[in-house]
């Protein structure tokens, strides 16, 4: 038996999710090999491995239920196409009830939620702040913009004002909002994805979708799924710590590969909605363990905004398996939450 290990630090839509998955194979003709599809979505890519048979259908069947959900997310959610819904709504006439689909709430619902926990450091309509500093849709910039242009420009960011009906599906606000899900909507495709495989029977598989991932059973018997924390560095890609990931999503913020530098001054792709600038603390990566993909995906870049002081006092309110790198020096610290300390004692 050899061991691959299959790198899949990938970019994403809108900032770098780095983690390393670390696939056991042995050669072709085993037939104990997971199942692999994989395909594009998201101006990133997405690859599943199933490594039980019990499902009812064959495996283009499979592809074809995760590219027509996957396509159906990026039609209601992507910045990036002028006709989704999100973009429709951004352009729409403010105080007025914009319908939603239902995938579309549960992703809101999930960010106001996240926003009102996190004091306005993670924040859905930070998309606009994004697009000033050279990290959205738009080419980058070389140089940060004036004060006075982002201080004009945060009257049109704030989560608060957006009125969510969950009853109606809509959504509405007083003033002008756009609404950005890059730091929630591939978390959300990667659960929609699990739901679907456990729909078709499936209990052993692993989901990835521009660096997030969830892990659900075994890859095989008594060997459960692995992955890794990358070390950040630009220049090098080395592991900091590897370990199972059971029945569990797990998600990688970090500056280290996206920003710009201008006089002498490294700007962060990590905008703080709250002050309108990139955050300047020296947390280089935030990774974290959650049910769910889409709660990994949030939190890790909430706390990555908050850094390492009052992100980790909030995750370890919040019961959170979170791991902090932080620049002390020429060195790296690490932080680990309660949580994660608990998760490791389990199951290594």
């Amino acid at each position: 038996m050899t061991i691959i290990q299959v790198y899949l630090g990938l970019q994403c839509f809108m900032r770098y999710l780095f983690l390393l998955l670390m696939v056991l194979a042995t050669g072709c003709a085993d037939k104990s090999n997971p199942l692999v599809l994989s395909g594009k979505t998201m101006g990133t890519t997405y690859r599943v491995l199933i490594a039980d048979s019990t499902g009812a259908i064959s495996a283009s069947e499979i592809q074809n239920k995760i590219d027509n959900k996957l396509n159906k997310i990026n039609k209601l959610m992507s910045t990036y196409d002028p006709e989704s819904e999100i973009s429709r709504f951004n352009r729409a006439a403010p105080d007025v009830p914009f319908n939603l689909h239902p995938d579309t709430v549960k992703v809101l619902a999930f960010s106001l939620a996240l926003a009102d926990q996190t004091g306005g450091a993670f924040d859905p309509t930070v998309g606009p702040l994004v697009e000033l500093w050279g990290f959205g849709s738009t080419a980058t910039t070389a140089h940060p913009p004036e004060d006075h242009r982002i201080q004009a420009l945060k009257q049109h960011v704030g989560y608060q004002s957006l009125h969510l009906d969950t009853d109606s599906t809509t959504v509405s606000s007083p003033t002008k909002r756009q609404l950005d899900f890059s730091a929630a909507a591939k978390g959300f495709a990667v659960d929609a994805i699990a739901t679907i495989l456990v729909q078709l029977g499936h209990s052993s598989f692993l989901v990835e979708v521009g660096g997030e991932l969830f892990a659900k059973g075994e890859k095989r018997l008594g060997q459960p799924w692995r992955v890794a924390i990358e070390m950040p560095s630009a220049a090098t890609r080395a592991i900091y710590r590897a370990f199972p990931l059971i029945d569990s999503a797990i998600a990688t913020s970090g500056d280290y590969r996206n920003y710009f530098e201008a006089n002498g001054q490294r700007f962060s792709h990590t905008i703080d909605p709250r002050t309108g600038y990139p955050i300047t603390h020296d947390t280089t990566s935030v990774t974290v363990l959650a049910p769910t993909a889409m709660a990994a995906d949030g939190w890790a870049t909430a706390l990555n905004v908050l850094g390492p002081v009052a992100g980790m006092r909030l995750a370890e309110a919040q019961g959170l398996a979170v791991v902090m790198l932080v620049a002390d020096g020429n060195e790296l610290k690490a932080l680990e939450s309660q949580a994660f300390k608990d998760y490791l004692a389990q199951n290594l």
